[in-house]
Formats: C-alpha cells, sequence, structure tokens
C-alpha cells in the first residue's frame, strides 16, 4: 500500500533520545559524590540529602558496613581498582540487610558500572536504589526514565514500559524526551499496535482534560501505525483528533488521504470528502482530481466540475490546453447554463415529487454553490425517506459552508455506517473551524 507519509525520520529522533540518554549516563553516584546525569547534575545540597538518604553509616548494618568499605576503597582515584570492585559486587549484593544498605550497594553497583559503560549493571544499580525507597523525591522520575531507556535499548520493552510510564507518574519532563512516544513504541515493538493507540489516546484524553495535549510527532506516528496496520476505525480517530490541535495543511492531505486510501467509499462518498479536501487545499494529485471529477459527472454536476477544473488550474494541475482538462470543460460548460436556468423547475419538481427527485435538486444547488437552498432540499429528501446517512452527511455540509458550524456538527453526528469516515472529517473540520472563531 502507498504510504502517504514518513515518520521515519521522527521514529529516529524519539529512539536517539533514548540512545544519547543511555550514553550519558556519567552517573557518578559514589559515597563521596553527587548525582550527574549527562548535562543534568544535582546541587550541592541535593547531593548531600542523597547521601544522607543511603548512605549514612548508622543506619547501615554492621555486616553491610564491613563489606562495603573496601569495594568503595577501589572506586577511590588515589586506590582505584576497578576490576576488584567489579568482582567484590556479588558479595556486597549479599551482604544487604536493609534499605539503606540497598542504597549504598546500588550506587557503587552504578558508579562501576559507569567506568565499564555497561548498561546491564547502570540499570540493576539503578533499579536498586529506586528498590530502596530512599532515592530523593525529585530525582525518582529521572531514575525511572534512566532505567527506562537502558530496557528500551536492551529490547526489554515490558520494563521499559512500566519505567518509562513510571517516570511520567512521578512528574519527569524534558522538552528533548518524548516518554508517550516512546511507550507506544514499545508496543509497536512487539507488534501491538492497538496496544499503541490504546495507549496514546488514553494519554492524550488526560492531556485534554487538563487543558493540553500531546505532541503533534507522537500524534502522527500513531497515526501512521494505525495505517500500516490498515487500522481504519482508529486512524480515523486520530486524525480526527490531529487535525483538531494541529490544523495544518500537511496534516489535513494526510489524514484526508489515508481515509480516502482506508476505506474503500462509494462514488458519492468520496466525492464529499473530496470536497473537504478542496476546502483545505488537500487535493494534489492529478489523479484525484480526475477521480473528484468523474465521480460528480460534468453531465449531471456541470457547475461544480467547473469550480474543481479551475481550482486544478490554479494549483498547475491542470494547463489550459490539457486535452483532458479541454474536453471536460466542454462538457461542462454545455451543461452549466441548463442547471442554473432549470434550478426553479427542480425544486418545484422536487417539493411533489419523491426523496430522488429532492435529493438531486439538493445536489444541483450545492453545485450552484446555492447552499441554503440545498439545504433545504436535502432535509425535504429526508422527510421523504432518502438515506439518512447520505442526507444527513450533505446537510452537514450545505450548513459548513453557510459557516453554521455547530448546526453541521449537529448533522454530522448523525451520521453512521459507512459514511462515518468521511462525516468525522467534516467534524473534525467544523471543530476547528469554530476554536478559530
Amino acid at each position: 500500500m502507498f504510504r502517504t507519509f514518513s515518520t521515519t525520520r521522527r521514529q529516529s529522533a524519539r529512539l536517539q533520545s533514548a540512545r544519547s540518554t543511555v550514553a550519558s549516563l556519567a552517573l557518578a553516584l559514589a559515597l563521596t559524590g553527587g548525582l550527574a546525569i549527562g548535562s543534568i547534575a544535582v546541587t550541592s545540597d541535593a547531593a548531600q540529602a542523597q547521601r544522607n538518604r543511603g548512605n549514612s553509616a548508622s543506619q547501615n548494618s554492621r555486616g553491610f558496613a564491613q563489606a562495603y568499605q573496601p569495594v568503595a576503597a577501589m572506586v577511590q582515584p588515589e586506590t582505584a581498582n576497578f576490576e576488584g570492585a567489579r568482582a567484590a559486587l556479588p558479595g556486597l549484593i549479599a551482604a544487604i540487610e536493609n534499605e539503606h544498605d540497598r542504597m549504598a550497594a546500588g550506587n557503587l553497583v552504578l558508579n562501576v558500572a559507569n567506568h565499564f559503560s555497561d548498561p546491564v549493571m547502570q540499570r540493576q544499580g539503578l533499579e536498586m536504589m529506586l528498590q530502596s525507597g530512599l532515592v530523593a523525591p525529585e530525582q525518582v522520575g529521572q531514575f525511572h526514565w534512566f532505567v527506562g531507556s537502558l530496557a528500551f535499548q536492551a529490547e526489554d520493552y515490558g520494563a521499559a514500559r512500566t519505567a518509562m510510564q513510571a517516570a511520567i507518574d512521578a512528574g519527569f519532563s524534558d522538552p528533548t524526551v518524548d516518554l508517550v512516544g516512546l511507550i507506544a513504541e514499545t508496543f509497536s515493538r512487539q507488534d501491538n499496535s492497538r496496544g499503541a493507540f490504546d495507549y496514546v489516546m488514553g494519554q492524550q484524553r488526560t492531556a485534554e482534560a487538563a487543558g493540553g495535549t500531546l505532541p503533534e510527532n507522537t500524534l502522527l506516528s500513531v497515526l501512521q501505525d494505525t495505517y500500516d496496520n490498515e487500522m481504519g476505525a482508529q486512524a480515523i480517530e486520530v486524525a480526527g483528533t490531529l487535525l483538531s490541535h494541529y490544523p495544518t495543511q500537511r496534516n489535513w492531505e494526510n489524514s484526508l488521504r489515508i481515509v480516502n486510501q482506508l476505506y474503500e467509499l462509494e462514488p458519492a462518498a468520496r466525492v464529499d470528502l473530496f470536497r473537504l479536501m478542496r476546502l483545505n487545499d488537500a487535493i494534489v494529485d492529478r489523479s484525484e482530481y480526475v477521480r473528484y471529477i468523474e465521480d460528480l459527472d460534468p453531465r449531471l454536476m456541470s457547475n461544480e466540475v467547473e469550480t474543481v477544473l479551475a481550482h486544478g488550474l490554479a494549483a498547475g494541475v491542470f494547463t489550459q490546453t490539457d486535452p483532458y482538462y479541454v474536453e471536460v470543460k466542454g462538457i461542462a460548460d454545455t451543461r452549466a447554463p441548463g442547471d442554473r436556468n432549470g434550478a426553479d423547475r427542480m425544486v418545484a419538481e422536487a417539493r411533489s415529487g419523491d426523496a430522488i427527485d429532492a435529493q438531486g435538486a439538493g445536489d444541483v444547488l450545492y453545485s450552484l454553490g446555492e447552499f441554503a437552498q440545498a439545504e433545504e432540499m436535502y432535509r425535504l429528501a429526508l422527510t421523504k425517506g432518502a438515506d439518512a446517512n447520505l442526507a444527513n452527511t450533505r446537510i452537514g455540509i450545505a450548513q459548513a459552508e453557510q459557516h453554521n458550524y455547530a448546526g453541521a456538527l449537529e448533522s454530522f453526528g448523525q451520521v453512521t455506517g459507512n459514511r462515518a469516515p468521511v462525516a468525522r472529517m467534516w467534524i473534525a473540520y467544523c471543530q476547528h473551524q469554530l476554536a478559530g472563531a
């Protein structure tokens, strides 16, 4: 399947944030030092508090203290023997009797691990310190983030997910780190795209409840994932959310194309999607213009076809000497005056006729840009037994064209079945218009 867009760069940047964090784990957590992670350092007061929490000799067990001292000496610059310290760590860990012992041992394990750039030991040391419950509160989230990064790099995705969520819950944040996106990636790495979708959208609802939203790249990545896995309903939900918060030209193009590609829309529904694409300048390919025109049929909707041709000409998709353009314009130009002149007759026939007559009159009036009259005819068609999903879609579109976005939202909200994806995109458009009003 043709990929509408690529998130390779976004995914690379996200994964690089995990790699760079792991690479920068220069954590000097020896008994006499403070905490430094990459460019982040604990202040002297915080370092002292950390030492007081985990390294007070009066709170360590006697047996552990005896095992600890010779190993600690091996990591001091003047008596450094890191190979010996590494060999002695299992015995030191075995001597742990209380949580203060565990904190000090984890500190020392981490110090040795940093010397050898050993990610397995780094994770072990960090986890021991967290397990002790003695990590300074302001550092707990950051510690969980580093554990999650190390687990991610080890492809231990379940553990990475748990640790990263703990980091979020502890209030950790960093503008260079997309924790929600990384957690979603752990699901995807385990071939659980539905899990990634559920997690991201749950976090999005939480963010919206607090008056915010997730980063655009996070939503784009899960949109790509749902598209790649042909998860149509989920892709529509993500696309609608994306457009509500980040209604950029590129996002409109991608989202509307995804609907067009994931769903086998019948021509009439596809026309309604193309109408929204045209409003948002999201038709960029010649093939899309041609499909739009063919779905309309220049013999039936000549005035709208003229509008589409003009749009394509302005976009540089057609030229005035283009054989296709010349042929279609000739048909539309011949038919258009008749539709304009016969509009009143069609309305009269619609009032006395059946649902098909009313629907047809609404379509012609819409083509002429007479949106209020078109809405009236679509409502008449609905009372005469027209397909409710078709009628409500076009009532909503006619209302949107009149800038009655609140009314349009109500109409689109009644659309179900195969037309629901198209209605959902129109809902996103109306919500955006209302937000900008």
